[in-house]
C-alpha cells in the first residue's frame, strides 16, 4: 500500500469498542485513534472507578487493595451511535451511571458521563477515575512523567515531575482522588509525542478535580468530581480528549481560543 493510500485509510479519529483485560467482563474500554495516521489506539477506561463516602462502588478491574461493594458485575455492551459509543450500567444499590463519547470535530472527542442516584440514601463524596492508557501508541508510551505537562500560575507549562515540587497556588490537585497539592491552574493534562510536535490532552473542564500519571503504567488521568446526589437526582458532566499538531505553547493559544 502506498503512503497516500495508507493515509486515506487510517487518517481521522476512530472510536471502537475495546478490551483491555478480557477476564474482567465489567470493564468499559473504548479504543480511540488520533486524527493523524496511526495503526494503534488510546485505551479509555471509562470510568475506571467510582469512589463515594459509602466506599468504592465500581471498579473496572480487580485490585486487592481496593475491594468494591459490588464485585462480579455483568458485562454491559457498548452501543454504537453516530460514529461514537455509549453505555448505561445499573448497580445493585440502584445507582445508575453511563457515558458516551463521539467525535467532536477533526481533532477532538466529546466525553460525557452521568450518575443517577436510585438509592434511598444520598450519594456523597463522589469522585471518579477516568484513565487514558497510552502504551499502545508508542509515541506517547514512554515510561516517564516528564513527557506530561500541566499549566501552573506564574510558570506556564511544566512537566509533571517538576510540577509536583511547585507551589500550591492552583485550583486542580496533582494525585489520585484529589489527595495531592493544588498546583495546576488549568483543568487540562497534556502528553507530548516522542516523534513529532504533537500531543494528546484530556480535560473535564469545571468538573475536573485531580491530575495524575503513573510512569510504570503510562497513562493520562484527569479525574472528575460529581456533586452530592439526593435520591432520584441525576447529574451529567462533559469533557474532551484533544489532539493537537504543534508545540505545547501553540496548544495553549488554541485551547484558549476554544474557551472564548
Amino acid at each position: 500500500m502506498t503512503n497516500g493510500a495508507y493515509e486515506r485509510h487510517v487518517k481521522g479519529i476512530r472510536i471502537l469498542p475495546g478490551q483491555w483485560r478480557p477476564h474482567y467482563p465489567f470493564e468499559q474500554i473504548a479504543w480511540i485513534s488520533p486524527p493523524w495516521p496511526s495503526q494503534d489506539y488510546l485505551w479509555l477506561d471509562f470510568p475506571e472507578a467510582i469512589f463515594t463516602d459509602a466506599g468504592l462502588i465500581y471498579l473496572s478491574h480487580v485490585n486487592p487493595d481496593f475491594p468494591v461493594l459490588f464485585p462480579d458485575l455483568p458485562r454491559v455492551s457498548w452501543q454504537s451511535d453516530n460514529d461514537g459509543l455509549s453505555f448505561v450500567r445499573l448497580l445493585p444499590n440502584g445507582v445508575k451511571f453511563g457515558g458516551s463519547l463521539a467525535p467532536g470535530g477533526e481533532a477532538t472527542v466529546a466525553l460525557e458521563l452521568f450518575l443517577e442516584n436510585g438509592a434511598q440514601e444520598p450519594l456523597t463524596g463522589i469522585r471518579l477515575q477516568t484513565c487514558v492508557y497510552l502504551r499502545a501508541i508508542k509515541e506517547f508510551a514512554d515510561f516517564t512523567v516528564t513527557n506530561k505537562f500541566v499549566h501552573a500560575a506564574g510558570t506556564g507549562w511544566i512537566d509533571f515531575e517538576q510540577a509536583r515540587l511547585a507551589p500550591a497556588t492552583g485550583q486542580y490537585r496533582l494525585g489520585f482522588r484529589g489527595e495531592g497539592p493544588a498546583i495546576a491552574d488549568w483543568p487540562v493534562f497534556v502528553t507530548v509525542s516522542n516523534v513529532a510536535q504533537r500531543l494528546v490532552a484530556m480535560t473535564w473542564y469545571e468538573s475536573s478535580a485531580s491530575i495524575m500519571s503513573n510512569p510504570k503504567h503510562p497513562c493520562l488521568h484527569v479525574d472528575p468530581v460529581f456533586q452530592d446526589l439526593a435520591p432520584n437526582q441525576r447529574e451529567t458532566i462533559r469533557g474532551e480528549l484533544l489532539f493537537f499538531e504543534g508545540a505545547v505553547d501553540q496548544f495553549e493559544v488554541w485551547f484558549k481560543e476554544r474557551q472564548s
